[in-house]
């Protein structure tokens, strides 16, 4: 039975976001004291998705906002939650991005209590949420096709 979306009550963006080394591709995966998953936060009033997705990895990882390029778009999640006892509807807009140039790790520690490049069989075993696992998947079909050379939505 297919799931139908919902409105949701809150907006997310953010992503997987990779590298290229010495030992081929990896992805970077932060956890906040209790789960690791993607760098991600909440799309601000007037913001697009992507902007959120640069912002968030930036401020997250301590990656250089001048360093990442989206190169992809993936698919949204939604998930459903409890917050002080009330229901949140949220909706995770997801990008493939690339980070190049200085690739150190410097997590916020007001948000990140640490952040790792791993592969992407390591991110797959480490990772909290299904959600997160399509979207490594995703991300990996892309990147191992051939990821694009231009940022999404540009000819």
């Amino acid at each position: 039975m297919p799931r139908s979306s919902f409105r949701p009550t809150e907006v997310s963006a953010g992503g997987v976001v990779v590298r290229r080394g010495a030992h081929g591709v990896e992805v970077c995966l932060v956890n906040d004291g209790r789960y690791w998953g993607l760098p991600k936060g909440n799309v601000e009033p007037g913001e697009r998705p992507e902007d959120t997705a640069l912002r968030e990895i930036a401020e997250e990882t301590g990656l250089d906002a001048s360093t990442l390029q989206i190169r992809a778009s993936l698919p949204a999640s939604e998930y459903v939650y409890r917050r002080g006892g009330r229901l949140i509807f949220k909706r995770v807009h997801h990008f493939l991005v690339e980070a190049t140039g200085q690739t150190e790790l410097t997590p916020d520690p007001g948000e990140i209590t640490e952040a790792a490049w791993l592969s992407f069989d390591d991110a797959l075993e480490r990772v909290s949420f299904r959600d997160t696992v399509t979207a490594l998947r995703d991300a990996r079909t892309i990147v191992e096709a051939g990821a694009p050379s231009t940022p999404a939505g540009e000819p």
